[in-house]
């Protein structure tokens, strides 16, 4: 009896250290893999943006030899730099970017679909960070007077990762300004708010993604209002009816389906 509870015991003492390797082998091979996916995905990223460097540097070349003014060569290079990477994927329609910051992407376009280009990289390669997809409901030229952009906030800091710093207050002062490069013109907005919500209005959240094409008064102003009192720090800067509205939209992982907008206007 001793000896057949001794050989229950051995085998109950395996069969745990068997199903510990396993499982250690399974986590590893998991957080090799993830490894591997995020190194593919940064190391595709610094190639487009390798290619925005060299398309810019080439052309600025050309164009001080011509003695444009600054100016001039700002717009120029910018139309180019655009121009060239619309040649390599034509679902491209602008390029983000915040000083300062780890923001430096493509903004992707791809007609009735918000989904394709936050699970694929610019050369169309799956990818579980994604880009930075303007919504299916806005124009591809970028012309509504609300331009919305998603993006996920990977734990890493890529794509919308750092956007949760913005809950900060330091953070925020120092990153208020966000550019747009569109074909045709460099862009800037300044942030005037910062609002914590839920993706579909629940749980006192609101639905902003239903503000893409605010076409009256009253709703722009109830709409600038609305976040305006709900955003997390007082800024003074607003906008008002005629000014075009940017917002950079993540999940926000400190409540269930939320959200965090980064809500800005244009300037100059």
């Amino acid at each position: 009896m001793r000896r057949r509870r001794g050989k229950i015991k051995k085998t109950i003492r395996n069969t745990i250290l068997t199903l510990s390797c396993i499982t250690f082998l399974v986590v590893t091979g998991i957080f090799a893999v993830e490894i591997y996916q995020e190194h593919r995905s940064s190391s595709n990223m610094r190639k487009v943006q390798a290619m925005a460097a060299v398309s810019v540097s080439n052309s600025k070349a050309a164009m001080e030899e011509k003695n444009d003014s600054d100016e001039v060569q700002n717009t120029n290079l910018v139309s180019l730099k655009i121009e060239y990477l619309y040649k390599k994927n034509k679902d491209l329609c602008g390029w983000l970017r915040i000083n300062g910051s780890d923001i430096d992407y493509p903004i992707m376009y791809k007609e009735g679909d918000n989904d394709f280009y936050l699970q694929h990289d610019f050369f169309g390669n799956e990818d579980r960070n994604g880009l930075l997809v303007l919504d299916k409901r806005c124009s591809f030229d970028l012309s509504d007077n609300h331009l919305l952009i998603h993006g996920h906030n990977m734990k890493s800091g890529a794509i919308f990762g750092t956007l949760k710093y913005y809950k900060e207050d330091d953070y925020l002062r120092k990153h208020q300004a966000i550019e747009l490069d569109t074909p045709s013109e460099q862009r800037f907005y300044e942030v005037i708010a910062v609002v914590d919500t839920t993706a579909n209005g629940e749980k006192n959240g609101f639905n902003y993604s239903e503000y893409i094409r605010i076409n009256d008064k009253e709703t722009f102003d109830s709409y600038v209002a609305n976040l305006k009192a709900r955003s997390m720090h007082k800024i003074a800067a607003t906008a008002a009816y005629g000014d075009q509205l940017l917002t950079l939209s993540t999940c926000d992982y400190t409540m269930k389906n939320g959200r965090l907008l980064i809500v800005a206007k244009r300037v100059g």
